[in-house]
């Protein structure tokens, strides 16, 4: 039917215009103009993904990379609801993602026909915007307003940080006559399409009100705190920027973008900062927040205990981040606006960011000592040895949930780390990754446990399609879910459960042959089980897709975690 790839085509000509540059499809007969529509647009790069839920978590990784959304086309059904998970991950990070699902007519609707569920407003409030599109119409004024729709998606997912849904119902024959579609594609291909999307139009200078000046004005003991931030939310530049100006100590955790040339980052601070009376010892009187809510236990014992500090929170996306209730006072501004302190004559203690630096030297002599002395191979070598070799020119996705808290304890913060930390589960993490890694022009890493790859391996359906550039997986094998033993139902022994029950329903370790998923995926692998072999993997050697399996010893590694960060 002609009218549908005619109505298929303006819609994803008007997502391409606004800054839609990749599609995620999977395979399906109820979508098919939508699918023949991205097919033959030339500027749109296209990706085909069995598993829904797969696709969804690729097309988060490239609104998280890009700061535009990826579009997502799926047939009718159950298979809409599989991205559920990562509409959620979107919506509670701030991500863009668009969401074209097809759908029956509205005839065939609660009669029982086959594939055809209640897809109107399927995600509730977890999306930022809903369009049913109804059935297309080659109308002027109907062309007109599904292009609108189009620009409406991609507007609300951008500003608002979230997924945008268009339901769009087909009726059949879903396919168009062979002469016509051979002319669309022919007219598409006349067009230019290598322009690449802008996202902002200006930049603002921003000079916060005079409460705010006086804060910052009368401190001295200034510490800046950076929480999780997509690339196109990071405010790195006002991050050096305001760090420099007060002189004030800089944490950040895995995922925040502070960059490697910020002089004032406090390395290794999640060591230090656990034990009472140095938090006593380094109170702050003003803390200033960047990005999203932190995830370290150190960090939000930190705002908890220092509730009556004022707490100034820069950000770029407006979505409630203040887990401790703590936030005094809200500055929002985009990655390339300025913050206006000139007027400001910093008042810093002279030996304030001295004071931290101390500390992090300490923690940091601390860490090699009791790394180099344990002599099985643990989940802090892991993190220790490949966080040396994944500097600026690498993508680095970060599982939940002990893989992004043991970067900060074992290895280091670097620019292009992500995290999946707005719900902060396991699934879609290698698909993430994969997102990531198609839409940008350098290597990828994930580092990941053993349940979190599992819970994805329908992604090594595409991973194996990776040929363009290294992407390392590393799986740190420590037989399932290590980060239990660290909560009171494995640590308490008034609350502790058996140890069959323990191992059973909360550390569930699994005994699946890694080797072989990589095998049946046609996927290069390694594994490495001891500290000799460990040492001698180079991550710069790799060319292509390759699975790297660490399997650590489990009591080891949670010995030496504890003891860090009880001593």
């Amino acid at each position: 039917m002609n009218e549908s790839l005619t109505w298929s085509l303006t819609l994803l000509s008007s997502l391409y215009d606004s800054g839609v540059r990749h599609a995620v499809i999977s395979p399906g007969s109820r979508s098919t103009p939508l699918t023949l529509a991205a097919s033959i647009h030339p500027g749109i790069q296209k990706k085909v993904v069995l598993d829904e839920r797969s696709a969804a978590f690729i097309a988060l990784g490239i609104g998280k990379s890009t700061g535009f959304p990826a579009v997502l086309i799926c047939t009718s059904g159950t298979a809409v609801t599989n991205y559920y998970p990562a509409v959620i991950e979107a919506k509670e990070s701030g991500v863009p993602l668009i969401v074209l699902s097809a759908d029956r007519p509205p005839n065939l609707r609660n009669l029982g026909s086959s594939q055809t569920i209640d897809q109107l407003k399927i995600f509730g409030n977890q999306t930022v915007f809903f369009h049913e599109a109804g059935e297309p119409s080659g109308e002027k004024s109907d062309l007109k307003r599904i292009a609108y729709a189009g620009k409406q998606a991609i507007d609300f997912s951008i500003d608002r940080g979230g997924a945008a849904h268009i339901n769009l119902a087909f009726r059949k024959p879903l396919e168009p006559d062979v002469d016509f579609f051979n002319q669309e594609k022919e007219r598409l291909s006349k067009f230019s399409f290598d322009t690449e999307p802008e996202r902002f139009s200006n930049a603002c200078e921003i000079t916060p009100n005079q409460k705010i000046l006086d804060f910052i004005e009368a401190s001295g003991k200034p510490l800046i705190i950076a929480g999780p931030a997509n690339p196109a939310h990071a405010l790195t530049q006002q991050i050096d920027s305001i760090s420099n100006h007060l002189n004030a100590p800089v944490l950040a955790e895995p995922g925040s973008q502070v960059s490697n040339e910020q002089k004032n980052r406090i390395n290794h601070f999640d060591l230090f900062t656990r034990d009472r009376e140095i938090r006593k010892s380094l109170q702050p009187d003003l803390i200033l927040r960047f990005g999203d809510q932190p995830f370290s236990s150190s960090l939000l014992w930190m705002l908890e205990e220092w509730n009556d500090i004022p707490v100034i929170h820069l950000s770029a996306r407006k979505s409630p981040q203040d887990h401790a209730i703590s936030v005094s006072h809200t500055i929002y501004c985009q990655k390339i606006d300025s913050i206006n302190l000139d007027r400001i004559q910093p008042k810093t203690e002279i030996d304030w960011l001295e004071k931290w630096r101390r500390y992090q030297q300490k923690a940091g002599s601390i860490l090699q000592r009791r790394v180099r002395k344990t002599d099985s191979l643990t989940d802090g070598h892991i993190f220790s040895y490949f966080s040396e070799q994944l500097l600026n020119d690498w993508n680095v996705m970060l599982s939940n949930s002990l893989p992004a808290r043991d970067m900060l304890t074992f290895g280091h913060v670097h620019p292009n780390q992500f995290v999946n930390r707005g719900a902060a589960g396991i699934d879609g993490i290698l698909s993430t990754a994969i997102g990531i890694h198609f839409s940008s022009n350098i290597p990828t890493c994930c580092l990941i446990g053993d349940l979190a790859f599992l819970h994805d391996s329908n992604a090594l359906y595409t991973l194996q399609q990776v040929e363009d550039r290294p992407f390392v997986v590393i799986v740190v094998n420590n037989q399932g879910g290590n980060i239990f033993k660290m909560l009171p139902v494995y640590r308490n022994e008034k609350k502790a459960a058996p140890g069959e029950i323990f191992q059973s329903y909360f550390e569930t370790p699994q005994k699946t042959d890694i080797s072989h998923l990589a095998k049946a995926s046609g996927i290069h692998y390694q594994k490495i089980d001891s500290l000799s072999s460990l040492n001698k993997v180079k991550l710069d050697e790799f060319e292509e897709a390759t699975i790297i399996e660490c399997v650590t010893d489990r009591q080891a590694s949670m010995n030496l975690r504890i003891g860090l960060l009880t001593s």
